[in-house]
């Protein structure tokens, strides 16, 4: 595979970058209260009716961890190729 290199001559970067938040993390300005009471109290009823473990997720973590031969060798290669790489390039 050849991967040709991002060029970034033409990018500009402004001087003062803003931090992003999460999307939906704040309330926009001008929200009365009770609706944002409103909404986390929806928020945490959802959260509440969401099973904690899921059976299915389970089992088949539990599947795959039994599997000796699970990711396999080829997986493992080249994760080991991709820390060797980025142990050459942080030096």
């Amino acid at each position: 595979m050849n991967i040709q290199p991002v060029k970034t001559d033409a990018v500009q970067v402004p001087s003062k970058a803003r931090a992003k938040s999460a999307p939906g993390a704040a309330e926009p300005a001008g929200v009365p209260e009770q609706e944002k009471a409103g909404r986390r109290e929806r928020l945490a009823e959802a959260l509440a009716s969401e099973p904690a473990v899921r059976p299915e997720v389970l089992e088949r973590a539990k599947q795959l961890a039994s599997d000796p031969d699970y990711p396999g060798p080829g997986v493992l290669a080249k994760l080991a190729e991709r820390f060797i790489d980025d142990a050459k390039r942080s030096k």
